[in-house]
């Protein structure tokens, strides 16, 4: 007896093979037999009509730390068929964390993994992966972050680690990756991830690397200087024999393409993940403001923002275009604790609204919710969108929405770029084909990870798996609504549970963290 059998399935594999027609079946939490399954009996048996059946999506980039403990169903993925996030993104998360760095993390980066109530109670890898086990829908696996390290080592320090401070990172990272984390991840637009050098993220590295872990980085530039920032990634690769990401790999592809083919070509693993949107998104403060002012943490910040000589300075710095990394009219804000009415407002049209000059807004709301603000950038003439399915059709590739789920007009990439990729790239483009679209959304990215067991449909391999109509998989968030759920995934699968039924949430929470095993 079978828990759980889909029949007449046309497969995906995640290889990126030709479909083939088959039925798939399932015992536990894992996929026992693919083929022409006749005269079986299972628990649940589902006939699946001729739908495309595939490995669970996997999300390589996404801020699902905290909203998922938040909101254990999370719709948000379960609607697209993601049954997989990687976490711990950008160098910033929650773990390790001693209550000093907690209380950074937790207010500095609020914007992007908001800051319920959920306990907060936690201060090693292995205690956060805890809480994801039987308690979410979906799977997780953990980045140890570069500044979480840094801060444990040395606080908010504007300098290089001594020896010492060096050994204590490299001690966490290897507790870290001993307790099941997947690699780490560093975000050098991120306070305080700027202040190190090259180096220092090797060294880091070379704790990780022993472990088969993966280096992924946000890195230094996305723009004029973003040679030199690949260049570094792939001197992290070489020296600390470890494997590199780069995560939202965007911009101009006849510059960005030759950087990786170049590094691949001198023997570094070199990969990088996309969302399938122009725009992007991040707290206001880390494009609206100059490091210094942040510099020493949220409240001494939040201090400085109200100080009119501090101002005056801002205004100065926003002023020489050179400085700031999208204009303030092309912001667009999706989450002001306090003002909702003003979410989804550009910066300029908010000021406006509130009869203040653009640097006086800024600083008002920057200081009256503590940083708590996130904006989505239109960047201009950064990219276009044959630039963009240039870079996500490339070999190296994988998908990662790089969500955010905060605010009431978030970026639709949190809710659409699974979703979108097959709708509008495959179906209505012809970008990828379905197989291709499905490898870059589940095989690339658990190979990437060392998630030997996920990715395909094989036997097996664990029971993560989405079936999706393909004339009905639609994105529907928008600039304007990005709160709006995926439609025409029908029926999802957990480590063998049904989470997603006839497209109806089942409230099942099989998800877990994805331990990296021990060598």
């Amino acid at each position: 007896m079978f828990d759980l059998l889909f029949k007449n399935a046309r497969i995906l594999d995640g290889t990126g093979n030709p479909w083939f027609w088959g039925d798939v079946a399932v015992k536990d939490d894992k996929i026992v037999a693919v083929g022409k399954l006749e005269n079986l009996d299972a628990a649940t048996t589902i006939d699946v009509k001729g739908k495309f059946l595939a490995p669970g999506f996997i999300d390589a980039h996404v801020h699902t730390d905290i909203p998922l403990l938040a909101d254990p169903q999370f719709e948000a993925c379960l609607r697209q068929g993601i049954t997989t996030t990687i976490i711990g993104q950008d160098g910033i998360s929650l773990a390790p964390a001693s209550p000093a760095t907690m209380e950074y993390m937790r207010a500095y980066f609020a914007a992007i993994n908001t800051n319920p109530d959920i306990g907060w109670d936690w201060s090693t890898v292995a205690e956060f992966l805890s809480l994801y086990d039987n308690r979410v829908a979906i799977n997780v696996a953990y980045l140890i972050p570069h500044g979480n390290l840094r801060m444990e080592a040395m606080g908010l320090a504007n300098r290089l680690p001594s020896p010492a401070e060096m050994a204590h990172m490299q001690r966490l990272a290897a507790q870290g990756m001993r307790e099941g984390a997947i690699g780490f991840s560093t975000g050098l637009d991120y306070i305080p991830c700027p202040y190190s050098d090259t180096q220092e993220l090797v060294d880091i590295g070379k704790a990780v690397s022993p472990w088969n872990g993966v280096f992924v980085t946000h890195m230094r530039n996305y723009g004029d200087k973003v040679a030199e920032a690949v260049e570094e990634t792939l001197t992290v690769g070489r020296e600390a024999k470890i494997p590199v990401h780069i995560s939202h790999y965007n911009g101009r592809a006849d510059i960005l393409l030759p950087l990786i083919d170049d590094g691949r070509r001198r023997g570094i693993d070199v990969t990088y993940d996309t969302y399938c949107y122009l725009a992007g998104c991040t707290i206001l403060a880390m494009v609206a403001l100059p490091q210094w002012v942040q510099s020493d943490g949220p409240q001494v910040t939040v201090i400085r923002l109200r100080q009119p000589a501090v101002r005056e300075k801002i205004r100065e710095w926003i002023e020489r275009p050179t400085n700031t990394k999208v204009g303030m009219q092309n912001l667009q804000l999706t989450n002001v604790p306090g003002h909702p009415e003003e979410e989804g407002m550009r910066v300029t049209a908010a000021a406006e609204r509130a009869g203040l000059s653009t640097v006086d807004y800024i600083c008002d709301r920057l200081a009256e919710t503590k940083m708590e603000v996130c904006a989505l950038a239109h960047h201009t003439g950064l990219r276009s969108e044959e630039d963009m399915v240039r870079i996500m059709q490339h070999p190296a590739h994988m998908a990662g929405s790089d969500g955010i789920y905060s605010g009431s007009k978030p970026h639709p990439r949190g809710f659409g770029t699974f979703a979108r990729y097959l709708a509008y790239h495959t179906r209505q483009r012809g970008d990828y084909s379905w197989e291709e679209a499905v490898r870059h959304m589940t095989w690339h990215a658990a190979r990437r990870f060392y998630l030997h067991d996920r990715g395909l449909i094989h036997e097996g391999f664990a029971a993560d798996i989405v079936v999706f109509d393909p004339d009905r998989i639609q994105d529907k968030a928008t600039y304007e609504n990005g709160h709006q759920y995926a439609e025409g995934v029908e029926h999802v699968v957990v480590n063998g549970k049904l989470e997603l039924q006839d497209g109806e949430v089942t409230g099942i929470l099989a998800g877990k963290a994805l331990r990296k095993k021990q060598l």
